[in-house]
C-alpha cells in the first residue's frame, strides 16, 4: 500500500500553486512502513550469520598460524640459501621447508580482506626470493624477509591489542 504525502488538490498561497499536505496521521504510517522496508532490507544484507561468523574466525586462526609459521622458517630458510655447501639434514630441511610453503595454497588477498595487510603477499615473494637465491649475497631475498617481518611486527602488535580488548 502507497500512500502519497500530499494530496492531488492544489491550493492557493500568495498566488502561488502548492500541494496540500495530506494529514500528519498518514505521513506517519507512511514513514513508519517505509522504515520497516528499509529495516528488512538492512537486517537481510549486514547481519552475519553465526556460522558465518565462524567461518571467518576460524580462517582468521588458519592464517595467524600460517604466520607464524612463516616467522620461523623464512629465516632458517634464508640462512640456508646463503650457504655454499649443504649439509644431507640441511638438505632434506630446506626441501621440508619447501614442500610446506608449496603445500599451502592460499589467496593473497585473503590477508587483505580478514586482517587488512599484505602480509600473505609479503611471504610469498619473500619465499620466491629465497627459494630462487644462488649461495651467496642477493639483496632482494633479504630485503624480501625485511619487509616481511616490518608487516610481521605490525600484526603481531594489532594482535596483542585486540586481544587485550
Amino acid at each position: 500500500m502507497k500512500l502519497s504525502l500530499v494530496s492531488k488538490k492544489p491550493i492557493l498561497i500568495n498566488r502561488t500553486y502548492l500541494l496540500q499536505p495530506k494529514s500528519v496521521e498518514k505521513r506517519l504510517i507512511y514513514r513508519v512502513q517505509n522504515y520497516k522496508v528499509m529495516e528488512k532490507r538492512l537486517v537481510k544484507k549486514s547481519i552475519m550469520r553465526s556460522n558465518a561468523i565462524q567461518q571467518v574466525n576460524d580462517a582468521t586462526v588458519v592464517l595467524r598460524h600460517f604466520i607464524e609459521l612463516s616467522a620461523k622458517l623464512l629465516p632458517f630458510f634464508n640462512e640456508l640459501s646463503k650457504k655454499e655447501m649443504l649439509l644431507p639434514v640441511e638438505v632434506s630441511d630446506r626441501q621440508r621447508i619447501i614442500d610446506v610453503f608449496r603445500g599451502y595454497k592460499f589467496d593473497t588477498s585473503t590477508s587483505l580482506i580478514l586482517m587488512n595487510s599484505t602480509i600473505l603477499d609479503s611471504i610469498q615473494n619473500a619465499f620466491d626470493q629465497i627459494e630462487k637465491r644462488v649461495p651467496g649475497d642477493d639483496p632482494k631475498a633479504d630485503a624480501a624477509i625485511d619487509k616481511f617481518f616490518d608487516e610481521h611486527e605490525l600484526l603481531v602488535h594489532n594482535w596483542i591489542h585486540t586481544d587485550n580488548n
